[in-house]
This record gives C-alpha cells, sequence and structure tokens, in this order.
C-alpha cells in the first residue's frame, strides 16, 4: 500500500507539486496572521463588551440605590431604562433585600425594553451583578444582562471574508506558479524523459535529444544525456565481451540466467537453468512451458500473479517457488526479473536470474518446528506466570483497599477521643486524678494512632521500605509513659509492675516511637497473660565503642509459652494459648520484631511452660546531650482586630464539633456543612477566609469540591486544609495537586492545628505561659515515710485503701512538696498496695524503737 502511494506520487507533475507546496506555505503563513489578528480583534471586543457590561452594572447600581432606599418604582424603572440604552445590554433586574418582587426590564423581539416577570434564562448572555448600597447598608442587588449574538455575527462575517480573500489569492497563486514552471521547466524535461526512454529501449540510441528552449540546469542535463549516450555506444561490445565471463561465473555460483521475449512468447535458458531443473544435457523448444507444468500447484497461482503485475509495471518480479523435477523431488527456487519496456512503457523483455534455496529453506523449516515448540513451551509458562501474577495483584489490591478502609474508619473515631480528651484535660473545672485519668486516656489514644499507622507501614516493612526516624528521647520518660499506659491494665488484673534500670544515660538518639511501641507491646503481652504476680521491665546501659548498648528486658512469671508455640506467636495474626489470647490482632509481636531488626537487634524469646516468659533485645544508641524540658505556651485567645471566618466541611458531626470546640472559644467565626455540594454553596455565600475540606463526604467528596472552587476564576478562593483519615503519604500530593493549600490527618493536634492558622491565615494567638515539666521522681522509700507522725500515715493509710484520693490531698498538704509529689506520683500510677505496703513497712521499723 505505501509503494503504491509513493509510486502514485512520483507521478505527479513538479509544477502541481510545486504549486500546491508554496501555495500550501503562502496559506499557512496567511491563516496564521488573520487568525492572530482576528483573536485579538475578538479578544477586544469581548474585552469592551464585558467592560460595558460591568460599567453599566455598576452605574445602575450607584444610581438606583436611593429609589430603592425609598421604594419609589416608578424611579427604579426609569433609571433601569436609561442604563439599558446601549443596545448590547439585553436586560436588567433589580431585587431589593425587603421586597419579593424583583424590577425586570428586558428586549423583546423588537429591541424594545418591556417589563418582563422571569429573569432571562437563555444560557448564553452575559451577566454581571453588583450590590446596592445605602447609608453603609446592603439593601438588594442589580443585575444587568448582555447578549452576545451581535458580536459574534460581526466575528463570524470578518471571518467569511478572509477566509474569501485567501481562496483566491491561493487560487491565483497556484495557476500563475504552475504557467511558469510549465513553460521553463516541464515542457523541456518532457522532450528528454522521452528521449531517455526510447534510449533505455533500444531504440535509436544514437539519435539527439529533441530541440527545445533549454536554459541553466536543463542545458547542462541536454549535454549530459548526449554525453551518455556516446558512452553507451563506446560500451556496448565491451558488455558483449562480459557476458560470456557473466556465463563462466553464474556456472560457478549455480545460478541460471532466462531470457524471456515477450513479444515472440519464445524464452532462452542458459546451462546452468536445465541444471537448476533437473534436465541437465537436454534441450527445449520452449522452456517457458516446461517451466509453468513444474510449478508446485500451491505456487503457481501467486507466481502467474506476480509475472502479470511485473508485466504490467505494478511489481517487481522477486519471487521464490517450488518446482517438481521429474523423479518427484520439491525444489526451491529464488527468481528475480528485470523488465524492458518501449517508449509507450509496453513490456517488450523480461530477463533474470534463479538460483537453488533448497537447502537454506529446509534448514529455516527444521529451525521453526524448534522454535514453535519452545514457544508453545514459553507461553505455558508464561500462561501459568500470569496467572500467579494476577492472583498476586489482586490480593495486593485487596489488601491495600481493606487497610485504606480500616485506617479511616480506626483514625475517624480516634479524632474525637484525642480531641476531646485534650478539651477536657484542659478544663478549669475538673479534679487533679479526672485530669490524670484523661491524660492516659490521651496517650493510649495517641498510641493507637501510632500502632494503626505501624501496622499500615507492615506492608513496607516487609518490602524493606522502613526507616528509621532517630531523634533525642529522655529514656526515663519513655520508660515512665510506657509504665503509664500499662498501670490501668496491670491494676484490674492485680499484677505488679516493676521498673529495674540501671546505667542509662539520661539521653540518647533512638527511634523513639517505635522502641516505645516495642517495650509498650511486650509489656502488654506480659500483663495480658499474666493473671496475677508481677512483670519486671529491666533495662541495662553499658558503653561499648563509644556508643552505649541498651539491654532490654520484660519478664513475667506467667504461664509461660510452649516450645512448639516459641516461633510460631512471631507470625503475623497467631497468638499462643493462654488467658489473653482472645484480645488484640496478633500483630504486636511480629511488628515488635521487624522494629527490632530494623534498629540493629534481635528479638529473643525464653520461656519454660508454667515459669513465665523472658522477651529480650539489645540495641546500640548514641548518647545525646540531655534535652531540657521546654516551657510551654497554651493558646489561649485569637489577637484583636483578626477575626476570621472558617468553614468546615465534614460529615462525620463529633469532628465537627471537636473543630468548633477548638475554634470558636479562640474567637473565630465556624459554620459547619456536611458534604460538598453545601460547601461550594457556602463558600459562595458566606465566603470563608478557610475551609477544612474532609476528604471523603457524601454527594460531592473534598477533592472534586477543592477543583470546582479552583476552577471559579470570578469566584471567592479561599485557603483550603485537606482533612483525611487515611494515614497514606501519597495522599498529600494527589490533595495538592487538586489545588489544597495545605493536608492535615485526623486526628487531629491542637498544636498543629494552631500553626497551620497561624500560617495560612498570617494570624497571632494570645498565649499562656506553662513552666516546663520537673523532671522524673525518685521512687518512693519506707525510710522517707518514717519522718511522718504514726497518725498521719494511718490516716493515709486509710483514706488510700478507702480511694479516697480528696482525703488524701487534704494531708497532703502540710507536707514537704517533694515528698508529696512522689506519693502523688505512686497514686497517679495506682499503685495503692505498694504504697500501704510502704506505709506498713515504716511503721514496722518505729516499733522495736518504741
Amino acid at each position: 500500500m505505501l509503494a503504491r502511494l509513493a509510486r502514485r506520487a512520483g507521478k505527479v507533475s513538479i509544477a502541481v507539486f510545486v504549486s500546491v507546496t508554496l501555495t500550501a506555505v503562502v496559506t499557512l503563513v496567511l491563516i496564521t496572521f488573520a487568525l492572530y489578528f482576528y483573536h485579538v480583534e475578538r479578544a477586544q471586543r469581548w474585552q469592551q463588551l464585558h467592560k460595558t457590561l460591568a460599567d453599566s452594572a455598576e452605574e445602575l447600581a450607584a444610581a438606583v440605590a436611593l429609589p430603592a432606599w425609598n421604594f419609589d418604582e416608578t424611579q427604579i424603572v426609569t433609571i433601569m431604562k436609561s442604563g439599558l440604552s446601549n443596545r448590547d445590554l439585553y436586560a436588567s433586574a433589580v431585587a431589593p433585600v425587603a421586597s419579593n418582587h424583583p424590577f425586570i426590564l428586558t428586549r423583546n423581539e423588537q429591541a424594545q425594553l418591556v417589563p418582563a416577570e422571569r429573569l432571562p434564562s437563555d444560557p448564553e448572555l452575559l451577566s454581571e451583578q453588583r450590590p446596592i448600597v445605602a447609608g453603609g447598608q446592603n439593601i438588594g442587588t442589580i443585575t444587568v444582562y448582555a447578549s452576545p449574538a451581535l458580536l459574534i455575527e460581526q466575528l463570524r462575517q470578518r471571518l467569511y471574508t478572509i477566509a474569501g480573500l485567501i481562496f483566491v489569492l491561493d487560487v491565483t497563486l497556484v495557476l500563475s506558479v504552475y504557467l511558469l514552471l510549465w513553460q521553463l521547466i516541464l515542457k523541456p524535461l518532457t522532450n528528454i524523459e522521452r528521449y531517455a526512454a526510447s534510449v533505455k529501449a533500444g531504440q535509436n540510441p544514437g539519435a539527439s535529444p529533441p530541440r527545445d528552449w533549454y536554459s541553466g540546469e536543463l542545458k547542462t542535463l541536454n549535454a549530459s544525456i548526449r554525453e551518455m549516450v556516446r558512452l553507451m555506444e563506446s560500451r556496448y561490445v565491451a558488455m558483449h565481451a562480459s557476458e560470456e565471463r557473466l556465463q563462466i561465473a553464474s556456472s560457478a555460483a549455480a545460478i541460471g540466467i532466462w531470457d524471456w521475449n515477450i513479444v515472440t512468447g519464445q524464452m532462452v535458458w542458459d546451462e546452468q537453468m536445465y541444471r537448476l531443473h533437473g534436465m541437465e544435457g537436454t534441450r527445449l523448444n520452449n522452456p517457458f512451458d516446461t517451466w509453468r507444468k513444474m510449478v508446485h500447484p500451491d505456487d503457481a497461482i501467486p507466481t502467474e500473479m506476480l509475472l502479470q503485475q511485473a508485466l504490467n509495471g505494478t511489481a517487481e518480479f522477486d519471487i521464490e517457488f517450488r518446482i517438481i523435477w521429474a523423479d518427484g523431488t520439491i525444489h526451491y527456487i529464488k527468481a528475480d526479473g528485470m523488465t524492458f519496456r518501449d517508449a509507450e512503457s509496453h513490456a517488450l523483455r523480461m530477463v533474470g536470474v534463479n538460483y537453488d534455496v533448497t537447502a537454506s529453506r529446509t534448514a529455516e523449516q527444521e529451525l521453526r518446528r524448534h522454535r514453535i515448540h519452545l514457544e508453545e513451551l514459553v507461553a505455558e509458562r508464561t500462561n501459568a506466570l500470569s496467572v500467579a501474577v494476577r492472583q498476586a495483584q489482586a490480593a495486593n489490591r485487596a489488601k491495600s483497599t481493606f487497610l485504606a478502609n480500616m485506617s479511616h474508619e480506626l483514625r475517624t473515631p480516634l479524632n474525637s477521643v484525642i480531641g476531646f480528651s485534650r478539651l477536657m484535660a484542659d478544663s478549669k473545672n475538673m479534679l487533679p486524678e479526672e485530669k490524670r485519668n484523661l491524660a492516659i486516656i490521651h496517650r493510649s489514644g495517641q498510641h493507637l494512632l501510632t500502632l494503626i499507622n505501624d501496622i499500615l507501614e507492615l506492608s513496607k516493612i516487609e518490602a524493606g521500605r522502613a526507616v528509621l526516624q532517630t531523634e533525642v528521647v529522655n529514656l526515663n520518660d519513655m520508660l515512665q509513659e510506657v509504665m503509664d499506659m500499662v498501670s490501668m491494665r496491670a491494676v484490674q488484673t492485680g499484677v505488679e509492675l516493676v521498673v529495674d534500670q540501671v546505667g542509662l544515660p539520661a539521653s540518647a538518639r533512638v527511634d523513639g516511637t517505635k522502641l516505645r511501641q516495642v517495650l509498650l507491646n511486650l509489656m502488654s503481652n506480659a500483663v495480658k497473660f499474666s493473671a496475677h504476680g508481677k512483670v519486671v521491665l529491666k533495662v541495662r546501659g553499658a558503653a561499648r565503642n563509644g556508643q552505649c548498648e541498651l539491654s532490654f528486658a520484660v519478664i513475667d512469671n506467667g504461664p509461660g509459652i510452649a516450645e512448639e508455640d516459641q516461633q510460631r506467636i512471631f507470625e503475623p495474626f497467631i497468638q499462643a494459648e493462654g488467658p489473653g489470647a482472645k484480645e488484640g490482632t496478633g500483630l504486636g509481636l511480629t511488628i515488635s520484631r521487624e522494629f527490632v531488626q530494623l534498629m540493629g537487634g534481635a528479638l529473643a524469646l525464653q520461656s519454660v511452660p508454667g515459669h513465665g516468659a523472658t522477651f529480650s533485645f539489645t540495641v546500640a544508641v548514641q548518647v545525646a546531650d540531655e534535652v531540657e524540658a521546654a516551657d510551654e505556651d497554651e493558646v489561649v485567645a485569637l489577637k484583636t482586630q483578626q477575626r476570621r471566618r472558617i468553614l468546615v466541611a465534614d460529615d462525620n458531626a463529633d469532628g465537627c464539633t471537636l473543630l468548633q470546640s477548638l475554634l470558636k472559644p479562640l474567637g473565630f467565626e465556624v459554620a459547619v456543612v456536611g458534604d460538598g455540594v453545601q460547601a461550594l454553596a457556602m463558600v459562595d455565600v458566606w465566603q470563608p477566609d478557610l475551609v477544612f475540606m474532609d476528604w471523603r463526604m457524601p454527594a460531592l467528596d473534598g477533592i472534586s469540591a477543592t477543583r470546582q472552587i479552583r476552577a471559579r476564576a470570578d469566584g471567592p478562593q479561599p485557603r483550603i486544609v485537606m482533612l483525611t483519615a487515611s494515614a497514606f503519604e501519597e495522599e498529600r500530593q494527589e490533595a495538592l495537586n487538586a489545588g489544597a493549600d495545605e493536608f492535615m490527618r485526623k486526628p487531629v493536634e491542637q498544636e498543629l492545628l494552631y500553626a497551620l492558622l497561624e500560617r495560612q491565615l498570617d494570624l497571632q494567638f494570645v498565649r499562656r505561659h506553662h513552666a516546663a515539666r520537673q523532671l522524673p521522681l525518685s521512687p518512693l522509700q519506707a525510710a522517707d515515710l518514717r519522718t511522718l507522725d504514726p497518725a498521719l500515715r494511718r490516716d493515709l493509710k486509710t483514706a488510700v485503701q478507702e480511694l479516697n484520693l480528696a482525703r488524701v490531698a487534704l494531708l497532703l498538704e502540710p507536707l514537704p512538696a517533694e515528698l508529696a509529689a512522689r506519693i502523688e506520683h505512686m497514686l497517679q500510677l495506682h499503685q495503692y498496695p505498694q504504697l500501704c505496703a510502704l506505709l506498713d513497712d515504716a511503721d514496722t521499723e518505729l516499733e522495736p524503737q518504741a
């Protein structure tokens, strides 16, 4: 198909080709300039129409303010008619706030201004709306409409005129160039072409080309042709001598030569042709007929068709076919032929060569059979591999979908748990014990959030993409946080918690989040599987080669773990048998082992059934300078003259209530909507400064709503913060690409929220200064209590046994601050039995002295 198109293109006249090409180039240039000036004029006309419309709206809004204030309908209509004197303006409407009846004027088909009951509904009309302000109050709106129909028609006529001028210029240019090229180039070339064709066919080789007016390159071409013909004469004799040498070479190369006189039908074969057809030593009167009979029946029709196409000049004779010898054997023949024609392109003669390719074709068939077999094997293996890949991809997609949904479902209620517990803890009407309990709830919620994030990163751990995020961590504080979070469960089950630490540096550079989770997982498992007794967190520090090796061991005296379960429990979703085996997900030890390996250690287990279990590991850390606890600043209000509007778009009522509780007391105006459609409406009507846009909402999600807001060139463009309960990092870039200014995950942290508001709204908060928290207290000893009055010790023990914390607080008031703080610390950890035992020990040691 491509060859046929190329041949047809080669027959196109040069004059036509040059004329069309030149015309196309000129046309393209003219169209480019015409379109440029057309678009410039079109933009100017449209800009002028928009400006006229905007100016009219501004003028009418100012002119109609006083009549609208006085409800002077006649004056309003008169001013509206005067403002619509421009024929480009189609209609106007005044909508007073105090009236449900708008004043509407529109043009009828005769271009006259007449009152109307409804606003124009033609979507092609342009409109501008302005508020009507009188005495500093918004008393209504005025809308002015303009019809672009006349402008569009004028631009269309201008486009038709430009197209007509370009067409006339193209026709004139084509005809002029074609006539000039024909006279100067094509006519002389045609004469030279005919002469060359006759020489090629062997007619009048010594004759000169026809006379014509030759100039420039054509004159040089004419002289070259004459010289070429002279050389052909001199070489004709040499050709006959080379013919004999060619026959010798063809015999040596087993190439047969044939010469077919198409006019007479006679064909001449050389000796090699007879050998190729198994007829060596014989002579045929007409080899052409014999050759046709020897061609394999399956190859006869395509061979004859290609031969006919070569004679017609539509193809070259270049083919491979099979012949059948007299003994029945099949041989493969490759044939090439060249056709000679007369001046009228009639075929006169065809000369060609044949050579035997049977050996190579037999080898190719053998290779093809082997290749087909190999392809079948590869296809079979590939199909099996594709099935396995599809199954793996389906499983991976299902896992990703499950994790995404579970992340959203778990983090959404955690937003309320963490947020409201923080709000309640800041209340001034709560007892210290209640605040301590809320602090434990808040820390546990934060840890649960961290646990959810780490579960979602379990796939990253398995893929080797998890990394450490080291920071300077106060080890004593971290150990105390772990004990605080498991203390409530320990009190409920009657398990005693003990921390045994020796040689720890004050601070170290380590991934505190992962280390805290490992210890919390191990401690929680120990408390869960120990119905009673004691759980010890043993920590040792030792300096090694400029680093500090921290050895951790969690020891319990519970039921222990059977030997067959000691490896299995580290697998995901597997739990050993025990009193707490039905609780949890079975991921704690899996994640702990991976985290410990990531930190350069190995989690080991030693256990004997009936004698408890010990989980231990060692990690190397860099010792860091102790970081003093920084003073805290609590946000209490928004600075004066900075009142801002904030819209919360979230279908979760608890989440909306939390943001309202955090923002309204600070001085923000807060509005709440439940889906993206309502959010779009509120942005237009209320025009907030910032929108908290939830990602997943009914009717219209947050991403789509953000894109629609950003697509409105003339609409309000508030700051948009995308909220989501998902924990996947790639969603941040998707939100920013949609037009969001910031990205925040649920649960919402107050400090991050306030920092974001300062950054996005360029405002400042009033903050209340809090002193830094004190360093951890040393453990309380019985000797510390001997300084107390025995009656006070008895009263204190009775209040503790009765859990009368208000009475305890009264008894601690006259005590030294440090001693009272150490007793309160034990109460915060719910170590009531241990405190009573210390009070008993203090009394026991004093009795002999009495």
